[in-house]
């Protein structure tokens, strides 16, 4: 197929594919990542990963504005000798809290990441608005 449309066809299709494998696994890969923290951070609770990932998070991006000390610091430099990023991490880890209807059509390849993360909040914001929090 790439023959015809020359590096054009072949770039498209290597993206195609690099996409769906990502699609697919980024659930696979945060079990595989929480099992290694949980391996090398005995201490740390899975359930309160989404705060540290937040702060890991803008302290990869914004290392000037930030200082990182303790457990912190060692599961960011956990994450980076294991060659993921943390935003990276930060964002499937928020992929998991959007309602199962999204993550289902997300599985798909219905929905990208980026589109399923903007119809969770605004689902939630309808939601607010209905219930009258805002």
């Amino acid at each position: 197929m790439w023959r015809e449309f020359g590096h054009f066809g072949f770039a498209i299709e290597v993206a195609c594919m690099k996409n769906q494998d990502m699609q697919e696994s980024f659930v696979e890969k945060l079990k595989s990542l929480r099992n290694g923290l949980k391996e090398a951070f005995p201490t740390i609770d899975v359930h309160n990963l989404l705060k540290i990932m937040n702060k890991l998070a803008h302290y990869h991006y914004n290392k000037s504005k930030f200082y990182m000390i303790g457990v912190e610091k060692e599961v960011y430099n956990f994450l980076i000798e294991n060659g993921y990023n943390p935003y990276t991490v930060y964002r499937w880890l928020l992929l998991e809290k959007v309602p199962e209807d999204i993550r289902f059509r997300l599985k798909q390849n219905e929905l990208t990441q980026k589109e399923a993360m903007a119809k969770a909040c605004s689902r939630r914001k309808e939601t607010d608005e209905s219930l009258g929090l805002q």
